[in-house]
């Protein structure tokens, strides 16, 4: 995390954050953070880092979110928190059904 980002104190901020359907599927979404910019020029700056790394531009979503920069983090935690618990209630779900399925087929 830069420097600015540790002190900032900016009323809004840019989140840029894989798409929900991405970002649950990888091994430790709970454990990644977003990028935040606080202005266009560091958003930029963001998505040409990630576009040099292979990702394509639909696989990201950029948004202004509330500041400062902990509270921004803070939400963000707890939505891909809620996004992680929904999938896997949603996997276990259909896993339940599947078994469920195979004992009324014996």
């Amino acid at each position: 995390m830069s420097d600015w980002q540790r002190e900032d104190d900016s009323e809004w901020l840019w989140r840029i954050s894989p798409r929900d359907d991405l970002l649950v599927e990888r091994l430790s979404p709970r454990s990644e953070v977003s990028d935040f910019a606080t202005t266009e020029a560091e958003r930029d700056w963001w998505l040409n880092q990630l576009a040099g790394y292979g990702a394509q531009p639909g696989d990201y979503v950029v948004e202004r979110v509330p500041g400062p920069l902990s509270r921004a983090m803070a939400d963000d935690r707890d939505r891909r928190n809620r996004l992680v618990d929904a999938n896997w209630a949603r996997r276990k779900a259909e896993r339940d059904a599947r078994l469920a399925d195979e004992q009324g087929k014996r």
